[in-house]
């Protein structure tokens, strides 16, 4: 009588670790001449385009328009609902070109915005839209505290505890 163990057939063998790494390093330079390959011709088209430009459709710095930015002192308050919930905001103002904004008027508007945010609920500071909507409230508030003067209101930090 045969052995069982001698007849049955040996598991198959994996593959050698040669050919893992022979099949890793073909992918590899394939992966790396593709890469180079597009970054060239990428390349080539930024700088193409580039040298096409007509000098003189670039204008100097100093001919664009671009109003002086103004930053305001933070603001420390708290929220109407929940009263135990406080903010900070730190913003800026951005003067419509050839317009002045005073020391004393940047105080104003940044007492405005105080008083603003002291009548804000929570609820409507979540997410992104109402971070917007807060944007557009609070320039508005500076365009007419202003007279016209302000053209935007950045928020750079708002922080709520």
């Amino acid at each position: 009588m045969s052995n069982l163990a001698d007849d049955a057939p040996s598991p198959p063998k994996g593959p050698s670790t040669v050919a893992l790494i022979a099949v890793v390093t073909v992918l590899t330079l394939i992966a790396g001449g593709g890469g180079w390959f597009l970054g060239g011709q990428l390349g080539l088209a930024a700088h193409g385009d580039a040298a096409s430009i007509d000098a003189s459709a670039i204008k100097p710095a100093e001919a664009m328009p671009s109003g002086s930015v103004v930053p305001l002192k933070p603001i420390l308050t708290n929220v109407k609902l929940p009263q135990d919930v406080w903010i900070r905001l730190e913003a800026g103002v951005v003067a419509r070109p050839g317009e002045k904004i005073s020391d004393e008027l940047a105080a104003t508007i940044g007492g405005d915005f105080m008083a603003f945010l002291k009548t804000v609920n929570l609820m409507q500071l979540r997410g992104p839209a109402g971070l917007e909507y807060l944007r557009m409230d609070l320039q508005e508030r500076a365009a007419m505290r202003s007279e016209g003067k302000i053209e935007k209101v950045y928020i750079w930090a708002l922080v709520m505890e």
